[in-house]
């Protein structure tokens, strides 16, 4: 039997990985497209507000992101309500833009209740509102999605991030993020 080279392997497997990613539309993008979208913003380890929504078909729910790599930046997140056009901001139902001075940031969204939603949020280092990549198609800053999800050779899929919000959820109770 004949041994494949495994330079050639290893090759042949980043070349498959770099077309893939090259498929994947860019992360969420900073916008503030619908009104609903926008946090209060506790940045750093400030305290949380604790306010129930007025609209009882929406709950407030706070994030904490994790593993900011710059201390001056913004932090983009998306909002799904559906696996239609995930991880794609511009399909998503709600996008923010929240200012991070820290290695962590936490805000709050008003998210439905009792519906499946996923998250997804970037680092945005650079300050140009889409998530950076690299020639290959890698991206270049962190980036993190809800439930910590990961994809294998891509962004995971909108049932790895999926997560329901009921009635029973504490809103001090923040739902962390790590970024990547």
């Amino acid at each position: 039997m004949k041994r494949i080279n495994p330079v050639i392997l290893l090759l042949a497997i980043i070349g498959l990985a770099g077309g893939f990613l090259l498929l994947q539309e860019d992360q969420p993008q900073a916008s503030d497209s619908d009104p609903r979208t926008t946090p209060k913003d506790t940045s750093g380890t400030a305290s949380v507000a604790q306010a129930e929504s007025t609209n009882p078909e929406m709950q407030e729910i706070t994030f904490t992101v994790m593993g900011l790599t710059a201390k001056t930046s913004s932090v983009c997140v998306a909002v799904f309500e559906s696996e239609a056009g995930f991880p794609k901001s511009e399909l998503s139902s709600k996008t923010t833009v929240v200012s991070a001075t820290e290695d962590q940031v936490r805000f709050s969204l008003e998210l439905p209740r009792n519906q499946p939603v996923a998250i997804a949020v970037f680092q945005d280092i650079d300050g140009n509102g889409t998530l950076s990549k690299n020639q290959i198609g890698i991206p270049t800053e962190p980036y993190g999605f809800s439930n910590n999800a990961r994809g294998l050779l891509g962004p995971p899929s909108f049932s790895q991030a999926v997560f329901t919000i009921n009635g029973d959820h504490d809103p001090a109770e923040p739902i962390e993020i790590n970024v990547r």
